[in-house]
């Protein structure tokens, strides 16, 4: 035990200890940040050193891979769009997704999974951030990460898929350049709760044929302002109408996007000439299903297509929006 009788070597001797527990305290929040991450291998550097950049998050290393880079393009994939470098002779690959959700959910899914007869090994890069910014934490937990969408489907039908698990805040999917949306988006609940129970439906909700991965939201966030490419309700409506005088005249009605050709069996045949003549009197129906499923059906008259034509055009079928037009070319079938 030592025993310090001078009053000012005291005091600088417990100034030293206060820095010292203030150091052991950040040290120990920066590493429970990394940890919320699950950040696999330390950088050489150390924390002191490190400089944070965002894109690091949306990082990830995998480890004990040996296949073609198309075939671990298609394993990730189904996480968000995803850039991925293969190093042979290493047996080891890096994914670069353009989120850090879809990152942290490609670890937490295929973690010790068998590819290729080997179980994966999956964590973040050695470039992985010592220290997450204060600004990017605490996640929003009322907010779940939804990929693997199918590109056909709209916000207000992944809106009434989730809100069968508790009421929804609100819904947005990414849109890139294009119409078309990436393929993943946002879902916020009112209640944490609610979004901590989709969170065990990741792999279990099949729509179009394709199962959606969710996961939660790993950095603070609100939901990104709703896309110039969205379309509005009032703007489809629009667009239905500029469809009808484009397409709109003819006796035969032409569908389109309703149904993988695999699950396109007798009974949807009959469903849909069922669904036909509600409108009509039907001439001639048929369905083809040489790499898409296209459904054909000619009226006796044009007034009877363009009845067909304005209530399918647009409407939703299995998960998707039917794409109708009209025709005066011969039954092809």
């Amino acid at each position: 035990m030592v025993v310090v009788s001078d009053e000012k070597l005291l005091r600088i001797m417990e100034e030293m200890l206060t820095l010292k527990r203030s150091e052991l305290r950040r040290l120990e929040a920066a590493y429970k940040g990394v940890i919320e991450y699950d950040k696999w291998v330390v950088p050489k550097e150390g924390i002191k050193g490190s400089r944070f950049d965002s894109t690091l998050l949306n990082k990830v290393y995998i480890g004990n891979i040996v296949a073609p880079r198309d075939s671990v393009q298609d394993l990730l994939s189904v996480f968000g769009p995803v850039s991925v470098t293969c190093i042979g002779n290493k047996e080891c690959a890096f994914a670069d997704f353009d989120n850090p959700h879809a990152a942290y959910l490609c670890m937490r899914e295929i973690d010790g999974m068998v590819f290729e007869g080997r179980a994966l090994k999956v964590g973040r890069t050695s470039t992985f951030p010592s220290e997450i910014p204060k600004e990017l934490r605490p996640p929003d937990e009322s907010i779940v990460y939804i990929s693997n969408i199918d590109l056909n489907i709209e916000e207000e039908q992944l809106e009434d898929i989730f809100k069968k698990m508790g009421e929804i805040k609100g819904v947005r999917l990414v849109y890139g350049s294009s119409f078309m949306h990436k393929g993943y988006g946002y879902v916020q609940f009112s209640r944490c709760i609610d979004a901590k129970k989709a969170l065990g439906y990741s792999n279990k909700i099949s729509f179009c044929g394709r199962r959606m991965r969710i996961g939660p939201s790993v950095v603070k966030m609100e939901l990104p302002e709703r896309s110039y490419f969205a379309i509005p309700r009032e703007v489809f409506e629009i667009k239905k109408r500029i469809e009808s005088a484009i397409f709109g005249t003819g006796k035969m009605v032409v569908l389109r996007n309703l149904i993988g050709v695999d699950d396109a069996d007798d009974d949807f045949d009959q469903e849909m000439e069922n669904e036909m003549k509600k409108y009509g009197d039907v001439v001639k129906f048929g369905v083809s299903k040489e790499g898409e499923v296209v459904v054909y059906c000619l009226y006796s008259t044009e007034d009877e297509a363009k009845h067909s034509f304005s209530i399918l055009n647009g409407r939703f079928f299995g998960g998707r929006r039917i794409r109708a037009e009209m025709s005066w070319g011969e039954f092809p079938l």
